[in-house]
């Protein structure tokens, strides 16, 4: 499991994990066995719903996709196999806060990275910062004309690619970065690793799998 540290405040900082196969699949019951009871995963439906929580464990299994919280302990993801899983924190507020956001094309369109930046704000965050995990690459996600016009539309022309066959593609990882800086948003960090071809993530898309790896957060005292 890839383990990134960021630093939330004074007094805490944000660990933000990213499963691999041999984590097991986060769709499973056993899946972070040790941790179930602080664990808030949500039932993604690729919309802009975003949850915030205030007790570890709360709310698991809502339907929504992202979650955020300023409560220490509580270990908050979103589940993927192709779509951009974000992690977001706050370093220069009050108290820390962390968000996690499943963002795939419809949810992008939704306005999800949107609900989730204003969430936080709302919470009392200070400049927030992003780290962008593992997804599928534009040139393996062959996407249709008419909804590729449509994320020009919403998140500009640097989204628009093309498959290794030369055929109309998407670049998610493009779409979120375009989204997070329109909320402004710094991107601390990309995992520039594409789930179709990097046969440490399960892939939807390239494999049919209907397995998830999962990107989580939580918020920690320093010592």
């Amino acid at each position: 499991m890839l383990t990134i540290q960021r630093r939330v405040g004074n007094w805490h900082s944000t660990r933000i994990r990213i499963s691999e196969r041999s984590d097991g699949d986060a769709r499973s019951g056993s899946f972070l066995a040790g941790e179930r009871g602080e664990l808030t995963l949500p039932q993604q439906i690729h919309g802009s719903g975003i949850l915030a929580i205030t007790e570890p464990g709360e709310g698991h299994g809502t339907e929504c996709d992202g979650v955020v919280t300023s409560t220490p302990g509580a270990v908050i993801g979103v589940r993927s196999a192709d779509c951009v899983p974000v992690a977001l924190y706050s370093g220069g507020s009050s108290k820390p806060l962390i968000g996690v956001v499943h963002a795939g094309w419809r949810g992008i369109r939704g306005g999800v990275i949107d609900e989730a930046v204003k969430k936080l704000v709302e919470l009392g965050s200070g400049p927030l910062r992003a780290v962008i995990g593992p997804h599928i690459s534009a040139e393996e996600y062959e996407f249709g004309v008419n909804d590729l016009a449509a994320m020009v539309t919403i998140a500009g022309e640097t989204v628009v690619s093309q498959t290794r066959d030369g055929s109309p593609s998407l670049d998610l990882g493009a779409a979120v970065e375009a989204m997070l800086l329109k909320n402004s948003v710094a991107i601390d960090h990309r995992i520039g690793r594409c789930t179709a071809k990097d046969s440490r993530y399960w892939s939807h898309r390239g494999n049919g799998d209907n397995e998830r790896f999962a990107l989580l957060a939580q918020i920690e005292s320093l010592s």
